[in-house]
């Protein structure tokens, strides 16, 4: 059967009471879990530095990822009474910023739940931002039922619930990536000093967002060629009578002179965000040092020094570091920096964000990689969206691939809907080929596009002979929909859906960002308290991915096997016996312990070695040098951790706390097989 014209028929004004509704809904929706949500691994550093930009009006800490979201979330804290860090420490100094960060959230009495609800609450304006422009979209392309369809979707995604919820850059630049094509396909059409004013705004918000929101440029550039191939006059409306520039080549001109105006007031609204100064320093303030990485470190030109244990030895399990190799787009920073073309704090952030994503350590279904997978993002889209919205996403793009090509309402369709299919078709290209895998928010822009095609399968729908049918199939797609966000709820980070696993089994396909970014502590708390009630008096050994703290909360445990996230004194190594083992998903997985992939004979002989060095009489130890001993110690833990959690590879958590964390119960002999014994096949 052909489906119907596209053409949306005369709108019904819908009630804006709905609409609203579900922008309000989606809101607390998306803070209702911060109590039960601990701080995730990258919220410490945006919030920290955010904080830092207004009250110092210095860039030095976390340039990488921008300064909107961070400055947004940090914007509520202003009129709290709260303490940080001196000026004069090192860490300032040399922009430090996981230590400043943890000061600032855990050592100067400053009150956490309500700093992280505010900064929180902040960031999820981004996504009822977001939520309205996928509705308004909607509601141009297929009519009223569909812009509310769109909008329920979107309203109760758990993706975008998760990322709207937490204080990082996505859910900005999905917002600000979204408003870019929105308004510069508008101006470039009927130009008019507010639809100039709305585009450089975007266009400066988008690059401020997030050092990946200059994939804005090739879109916009696309945008504006296939604008120049359609012949649509331009009207400009600037004060005066509105003129109609109907000749291609004038149409041409005036778009591409406009263009470049846009391009140079939204560089202007991008050195605002730097406080129009060039340095990121703030040397009125406090003595300016270094960035964390120095320049030269940075573009490649020197090679960054090895980790070392604080005492001075360098960890057997660390590969040596990769010389110098600078590249074209290196080079280009370089030279955009010495003529101060752009901040500072922006080309060093743009300079780390290039850096580090030509390689990272990740996992997918079992596998490791640090260049990662071209299917990594799509099958991450399907794992982690729900299976009502991927019907009716394919149903939506299925129903206009097949209109007639030739038809009218479909050609008319497919140039209003050119914005969206432009930043789908390049951000999902992009994703595709990259090599930072490591995590699935990084294709969070591409789901109100999707929400948005979608809505064409209830225009289908409702235009089929079996209507009323169609109607109910519809609400009952979406009633599932809904469900599954409110069963998500407070993990909306760690969804996966049914066919996926579920949250108790997504760990097995993604971690990190995907699953387990360390936000589990408040419900391990609880679990801790619920087990001392019942009288297990068991002990308990956590192996925590993150940047909450454990000590600050109070828990009764013993940190075992991470050591590159325990900041914490201690001694090294642990040995553990039979008890709960609590062990994140990410480090369950190893993917940032240098044990990734199977135990291999290789890990087998290194921790054969660690051991023999280890086993020393007391005037031995005395007498060996003492930053070898205390490097051996920490690697002979972390290589416990993993032949232990090898061992339990394909035995059944007997609990998962807090959406994230896996927890294992073993008696004593069972902790000396997997240590001592054979290792597991």
């Amino acid at each position: 059967m052909t489906p119907p014209s596209l053409q949306p028929r005369t709108r019904r004004p819908v009630l804006p009471w709905a609409v609203v509704a579900l922008l309000v809904a989606y809101w607390l929706l998306a803070i209702s879990a911060s109590p039960r949500m601990g701080v995730t691994a990258d919220e410490i550093l945006h919030l920290t530095a955010g904080y830092s930009y207004w009250e110092q009006n210095d860039y030095r800490l976390q340039p990488e990822n921008g300064t909107l979201a961070m400055r947004a979330a940090a914007l509520p804290l202003l009129a709290m009474d709260l303490k940080f860090p001196s000026l004069e420490s090192e860490n300032w100094k040399h922009s430090f910023v996981p230590d400043i960060g943890r000061e600032f959230f855990y050592g100067l009495g400053n009150p956490l739940d309500r700093m992280m609800l505010a900064g929180r609450a902040m960031i999820a304006l981004f996504g009822v931002f977001t939520l309205w422009l996928v509705w308004r979209w909607s509601r141009r392309l297929f009519g009223e039922t569909a812009g509310l369809v769109s909008l329920a979707l979107a309203a109760f995604c758990p993706a975008l619930l998760a990322h709207g919820g937490l204080v990082t850059s996505d859910m900005a630049l999905t917002a600000c990536l979204l408003a870019a094509v929105t308004t510069f396909w508008r101006v470039t059409h009927v130009v008019t000093w507010g639809r100039i004013a709305a585009a450089v705004l975007a266009g400066g918000a988008v690059l401020l967002a997030k050092m990946s929101g200059v994939l804005a440029a090739p879109m916009l550039a696309v945008l504006l060629v296939l604008r120049w191939l359609r012949p649509v006059p331009l009207v400009v409306q600037l004060g005066g009578p509105a003129r109609w520039v109907r000749s291609r080549g004038r149409t041409a001109a005036l778009t591409l002179g406009l263009t470049l105006a846009l391009a140079a007031g939204s560089v202007g609204v991008l050195w605002g965000g730097y406080g129009f100064r060039f340095e990121g320093f703030n040397r009125t303030r406090s003595e300016a040092t270094s960035y964390f990485f120095s320049w030269p470190q940075i573009l490649d030109e020197e090679a960054i020094p090895d980790n070392v244990t604080q005492l001075g030895a360098k960890s057997h399990l660390i590969d040596p570091p990769v010389g110098p190799h600078p590249t074209a787009m290196t080079r280009l920073i370089g030279t955009l920096r010495d003529h101060r073309l752009l901040p500072e704090a922006y080309l060093w952030g743009f300079a780390h964000t290039y850096k580090y994503s030509k390689s990272r350590s990740a996992f997918l279904d079992g596998d490791y990689r640090s260049d990662g997978w071209p299917q990594y993002f799509p099958l991450a889209f399907l794992y982690k969206t729900t299976l009502p919205a991927l019907g009716l996403i394919a149903l939506g793009i299925g129903a206009l691939a097949g209109t007639s090509i030739r038809s009218g309402p479909r050609r008319r369709w497919l140039y209003r809907a050119l914005p969206l299919l432009v930043l789908g078709v390049i951000y999902w290209a992009s994703a595709i080929t990259a090599h930072l895998n490591i995590g699935h928010r990084h294709i969070l822009p591409v789901y109100p596009v999707a929400y948005i095609l979608a809505g064409a399968a209830a225009f289908w729908l409702l235009r089929l002979p079996a209507a009323n049918l169609a109607r109910w199939a519809l609400g009952g797609a979406l009633a599932v929909h809904v469900l599954a966000a409110a069963n998500a709820r407070p993990f909306f980070l760690s969804y996966f859906n049914a066919a996926a696993g579920g949250i108790e089994g997504g760990w097995r396909h993604l971690v990190d960002s995907s699953y387990d970014w360390g936000q589990g502590l408040p419900d391990l708390q609880a679990w801790l308290a619920d087990k001392a009630a019942r009288g297990d008096n068991n002990p308990v050994f956590l192996t925590y991915f993150g940047s909450d703290s454990p000590q600050a909360r109070g828990l009764k445990v013993t940190r075992f096997g991470d050591e590159i996230t325990d900041s914490g004194p201690r001694n090294f190594p642990v040995l553990p016996t039979g008890g709960w083992f609590v062990i994140s998903a990410t480090h369950f997985q190893r993917v940032y312990l240098h044990l990734t992939g199977d135990w291999s004979p290789h890990y087998e002989q290194l921790y054969a070695q660690m051991r023999a060095s280890l086993n020393l009489t007391p005037e031995q130890a005395r007498n060996a040098d003492q930053a070898t001993l205390f490097r051996d110690a920490k690697d002979l833990e972390v290589l416990r951790f993993g032949r232990l959690a090898w061992s339990l590879h394909y035995r059944r958590p007997d609990a998962v706390i807090g959406g994230s964390l896996l927890a294992f119960r073993l008696t004593d002999a069972e902790v000396a097989t997997a240590l001592n014994g054979p290792p597991a096949p």
